[in-house]
């Protein structure tokens, strides 16, 4: 799937809702989409799971993590849902470093595909960039300036690194 047609999928599940207000309240709107949302006792190494049941599903998210870090798992969970639901029945979402510290060639195609995809859709829905762009004019913000991106991850509850990425993938840095 393209990050385009991500990106107009997150757009349609929010112009549903007309959740266009800071912050984006992902768990409300998972909860809308059908999916339950409880805090679950993961290891430190997984962020989320998903399990799928018909048109329906639980997320589990780890407990032990950070609220921006809940919110973007939700999200990255709620991603799988709507994106690959007829791929799998069951998502389990290891960390960023853990992910990666594999070179096995599975994770690296398929695997790493949808988490990509859903990571996009996570952003999207969190960071739509209709709001980044007025956000952005509607404040002072400099290109080079770390606060700036503090600033607007800070408005979109969100964590500085994930606002980063957003910028960069929407042009702006």
């Amino acid at each position: 799937m393209t990050f385009k047609a991500i990106n107009a999928k997150a757009k349609a599940i929010l112009s549903t809702f007309n959740d266009f207000l800071l912050p984006i309240k992902v768990e409300e709107i998972a909860k809308m989409r059908g999916l339950k949302v409880l805090p679950y006792p993961l290891e430190n190494e997984v962020s989320g799971i998903l399990v799928i049941e018909g048109q329906l599903g639980t997320i589990g998210y780890n407990q032990h993590e950070s609220r921006v870090r809940r919110r973007f798992t939700i999200a990255h969970e709620l991603g799988h849902f709507e994106l690959h639901r007829d791929q799998s029945q069951l998502f389990v979402d290891k960390t960023f470093k853990v992910m990666f510290r594999s070179t096995a060639p599975s994770i690296e195609s398929s695997n790493l595909r949808l988490e990509r995809e859903a990571n996009a859709f996570a952003a999207s829905l969190l960071m739509p960039d209709d709001l980044v762009n007025a956000e952005i004019e509607n404040m002072e913000f400099d290109l080079g300036s770390e606060e700036s991106i503090k600033e607007l991850a800070k408005r979109f509850d969100v964590s500085t690194t994930a606002m980063y990425y957003r910028m960069t993938n929407l042009g702006k840095l």
